[in-house]
Order: structure tokens, then C-alpha cells, then sequence
């Protein structure tokens, strides 16, 4: 189980609070009749905004960023973030920084809480009585906010042979999860990026930079990630330094997306691919590339929601499909 042996796996423990409260029963029945109804700023269903949201646009965003910095390098399995242990090094760090960030914004959000409520409630007048009454004290905030990550190493060994199988078992499926991250990575890109577009800019490259570096990073993985790599190093390498990206280079890039978009193009071009093509493939045994891809992706994924939110807490449990829906483009772009 020589991958799991090079895996860092981090687990992150992220919890926020978006400044709503869960409407109670009677509150639902007498809001229930428009002409009773707090305003849209104050109200949504099922839950009543008692804080200021604009205040905690920055935590919130923070929450985000910790994801999706761990997302660049990682894929996700046993309820965490795998990568590389080199790679892990170096997001442990980055993410020490944003904890102390978190820190000193929570500090800073608590430290200012009673002037904030003072405020949301002056743009409320006619609500302050029902908007007093939900608000909850400094103690009872603080606890709404959490930020702790922990990083281990999963052993493969002394632990007998019905915990090793279930294990090589996980492990046969870290390749067809990580196809399946770059599709909707892929998928993002060309909806943001691409879509209904005869050019782009340079910056619509950074994406597929990011996905370069993920499958890199993760590239040990599996040999014939290695396939994947130089395709889209092909395509960078080709591409304008300056300028726009428009003509054949638009399309050469719109290729590598659509391929890179379905994770069914992705297993058949890697497995198309002769091994004396890629000197990766050297080092790798063919019945092991040919469990990795047969597997399907992981499912399960430990992550915490920082969308909309009521006065509960909880860590979300977000299944990633494993077939999004593709890309819709010429299938001449395949190649």
C-alpha cells in the first residue's frame, strides 16, 4: 500500500455562523400572512436574520478560502484532505496562517458585537423589541465559531488482513477520485472561464494552471496520471505568453477541457495511452492501474458548509457525484 504510506491525510473542522435564528413555531404561523412579514433583510424561510450579515462576510470567506486552498493540492477521502507528505508540509503551514487570521477575526467581530446589534436594530426600528428579544449574548456567539485542523498518516500494517483489504480497497479508489475532482474542476473552468466565448484572457489559464499543479502534487497516485499530465502541459506550453487566447489556441484549450471535463474521456484516453508513451508508467504494475481505474470514486467527504446556516451547528457530510454532468462540446475537441 505504498500510496496511503505517502499520503498526509488533514482533516479540517470548520464551523461559522451567517447571523440567522431558527423561526419558532409561532413565529412561523404569525409570519405566515404577508401583510405581518419582517422585511426580506430581516426574514427568509424558516429562518430570521438577528445580526448584521455584512459582518461576517470575512469570516465567512475565510471558510472558503481554507477549502479550497486545501482543494489545489488534496483529493478528498476518509472524511479528509489527501496529498502528497511533501505538499502536506506546506499546506499545514498555509493553514496555520489562516487560523491565526480566524482568530483575529472572531476577536474582532466579538469585540464590536454589541455596537454591531445596536446598529442592525436602528435600521429595524419597528422591529426592535422582536429583534432584542432573539439576539443572543457574546458567550453563545463565540461558541458558533470554530477553526481546527488536525493532519495524521493511515498505516497499512500490523493490523491484520481484513483492515488491510478494506484499506487497499479505499486506496484502489483514489484515482477514480481524483478524476472525478479534476471533472468538475474542468467543469468550472469552462463555465466561468470558456462558455459561449470566441476569447479569453490570460487569466482564464489560471485554472487549468491549478488543476495542473493539482495532478502533479497527486500524480504518485497512480502512474497513469502521468498521461494526463503532459496533455495539459502540451496545451500550456502552447498557448500565447501575452494576449488573448482566441483561434486555434481557444480550441486547443476548449480540447483539453472537454476532455478533461468527463471523467469517462479521461479513464479511456489514460488507458488508450501505450505505457512506452510515458516514462511513469514504467514503475507501475499493470493489474494495479487497471484496479485503480475499474474503482469508483470515493464518496463520502467530511466537509463543513459555510453557506446559509441557522442557529444550529453541524459539519455536512457533501456527497460528490461521480458523474457530473459533462461539458457540452464538439466531440472534435476531444483531441
Amino acid at each position: 500500500m505504498e500510496v496511503l504510506d505517502q499520503t498526509v491525510w488533514i482533516h479540517i473542522n470548520y464551523r461559522t455562523w451567517q447571523g440567522k435564528k431558527t423561526l419558532t413555531r409561532d413565529e412561523l404561523i404569525r409570519y405566515a400572512n404577508p401583510d405581518k412579514t419582517p422585511p426580506e433583510d430581516l426574514i427568509t424561510p424558516g429562518t430570521k436574520a438577528i445580526a448584521d450579515p455584512d459582518k461576517l462576510k470575512r469570516i465567512n470567506s475565510l471558510g472558503k478560502r481554507i477549502h479550497r486552498e486545501c482543494e489545489k493540492v488534496c483529493l478528498k477521502a476518509f472524511g479528509a484532505y489527501g496529498t502528497s507528505i511533501e505538499a502536506g508540509e506546506t499546506l499545514l503551514a498555509r493553514l496555520q496562517i489562516m487560523k491565526i487570521e480566524h482568530e483575529t477575526l472572531i476577536t474582532q467581530y466579538l469585540d464590536s458585537y454589541d455596537q454591531s446589534n445596536t446598529e442592525w436594530i436602528a435600521e429595524h426600528p419597528e422591529w426592535e423589541e422582536w429583534l432584542r428579544n432573539s439576539m443572543m449574548s457574546r458567550g453563545e456567539i463565540e461558541n458558533r465559531f470554530k477553526f481546527e485542523f488536525q493532519a495524521y498518516k493511515i498505516s497499512s500494517g500490523g493490523q491484520g488482513a481484513l483492515m488491510n483489504e478494506g484499506l487497499q480497497q479505499e486506496q484502489n479508489g483514489l484515482l477514480g477520485q481524483l478524476l472525478s475532482e479534476i471533472e468538475k474542476m474542468a467543469n468550472d473552468a469552462w463555465v466561468v472561464s470558456y462558455e459561449n466565448k470566441d476569447k479569453a484572457s490570460q487569466k482564464a489559464l489560471s485554472p487549468i494552471r491549478t488543476i495542473m499543479t493539482k495532478l502533479k502534487t497527486l500524480s504518485y497516485i497512480s502512474g497513469k496520471v502521468g498521461v494526463l499530465i503532459k496533455r495539459v502541459q502540451d496545451v500550456l506550453d502552447s498557448m500565447p505568453k501575452t494576449g488573448p487566447i482566441e483561434g486555434a489556441d481557444l480550441s486547443s484549450v476548449c480540447g483539453l477541457l472537454n476532455l478533461l471535463g468527463s471523467y469517462r474521456r479521461m479513464t479511456d484516453f489514460i488507458n488508450q495511452v501505450p505505457q512506452h508513451q510515458n516514462d511513469v508508467f514504467d514503475q507501475i504494475e499493470e493489474d494495479e492501474d487497471e484496479s485503480l481505474i475499474a474503482s469508483t470514486p470515493a464518496e463520502i467527504v467530511s466537509e463543513v458548509v459555510v453557506e446559509e446556516e441557522t442557529d444550529e451547528q453541524s459539519e455536512v457530510e457533501v456527497t460528490i457525484p461521480s458523474n457530473p454532468k459533462p461539458v457540452a462540446q464538439p466531440a472534435a475537441f476531444c483531441f
